[in-house]
């Protein structure tokens, strides 16, 4: 038998591995919940970031947090993102819009404005403020186009400044039997510029300054631009005239035939702008023909007078007067 004293040893030694082994379990125990418990933040953590990555309203709240603390850039990077998440927002647009107004970015409002106006075209507030950034930069131009593109009336009176009104023409379209000359008026300070036919005022017109003559048989077709300091143009103004000259009356005769027993002389008188011809042979008169200057002595027989008058200025002839004239001297007959 083991003596006494060698059994206690080994029973305290028992004793001792024991206790070790239970501080090891407690130990590795509180390790796997320290781990648990770290992979349960980091876990509900990233779920929290997630979710705020995903939330507008949170990107927006962040934004403003940050603008208000003086953090431009992280303000814009805010709103961006929450733009990710709903683009066709209006309100952020507007708030990223005035941050870059208040960074005299223009350019980058602009665009935002741009977004605002195609997402709602009835935004009286982004169209203004995009005619503020226009003017600004004095691209007339960008103006222009912005309101060619909108057809809402109540939009429209926000370019009223903008609106150069058509020429007016001093003759309505029609048809007309003599030359006229075309006046054209615009609004004061303006230019006009016309051109004929299909050409394009804008592009290929001549500057107006005096009335325009038309004085050949022919259809015009006049197109008119007002073009004001700032170089906007109205819309084009189109007008057209067909020219057709009347022939002119007859001229008068006096006397108108007959037959005479002594000398006598045949007044003319020709119709206002017109030269007048004559033939004694019954044949057709012409410019190519005597001219009447004075008055004409009736010639002794039975002759046949034919008289035109031709208009200098159309070219026009009248129709032709004929009368036959008798004269014999007394003693002859």
């Amino acid at each position: 038998d083991k003596p006494v004293s060698a059994v206690h040893t080994n029973t305290k030694k028992i004793q001792n591995n024991k206790k070790k082994q239970q501080k090891k379990i407690i130990m590795i125990s509180v390790v796997v919940c320290v781990i648990a418990i770290i992979i349960l933040v980091v876990a509900v953590t990233g779920n929290v970031k997630k979710s705020h990555d995903n939330s507008f309203d949170y990107q927006v709240e962040q934004a403003k947090k940050a603008y208000d603390s003086g953090n431009i850039s992280e303000a814009v990077s805010y709103y961006e993102k929450a733009l990710s998440i709903d683009p066709d927002n209006i309100d952020a647009r507007y708030e990223l819009a005035d941050i870059y107004m208040r960074q005299k970015d223009t350019d980058a409002a602009a665009i935002l404005y741009q977004e605002i106006i195609s997402l709602d075209p009835k935004s009286e507030e982004a169209y203004k403020e995009l005619i503020s950034i226009y003017e600004s930069k004095k691209n007339y131009d960008a103006i222009v186009s912005l309101r060619d593109d909108t057809k809402d009336q109540k939009i429209l009176k926000l370019f009223d400044a903008y609106t150069v009104s058509q020429p007016q023409f001093s003759e309505n379209s029609g048809k007309f039997g003599e030359a006229i000359d075309l006046a054209i008026k615009a609004d004061s300070g303006s230019k006009i510029y016309y051109s004929f036919d299909s050409d394009d005022p804008v592009k290929d017109g001549k500057l107006y300054s005096r009335p325009i003559t038309l004085d050949q048989e022919r259809t015009y077709e006049i197109n008119a631009v007002a073009v004001d300091d700032r170089g906007i143009s109205s819309e084009v103004a189109t007008a057209k005239y067909e020219i057709e000259f009347e022939a002119p009356d007859a001229p008068e005769v006096d006397p108108d035939g007959g037959t005479f027993g002594a000398p006598a002389d045949i007044s003319i008188t020709a119709p206002a702008n017109c030269k007048v011809y004559y033939t004694w042979d019954s044949t057709d008169p012409s410019a190519a023909s005597t001219e009447y200057t004075a008055p004409i002595p009736i010639p002794e027989g039975n002759n046949v007078l034919s008289v035109i008058a031709i208009d200098q200025n159309t070219g026009k002839c009248s129709e032709i007067y004929r009368s036959r004239y008798e004269f014999y001297l007394n003693d002859q007959q």
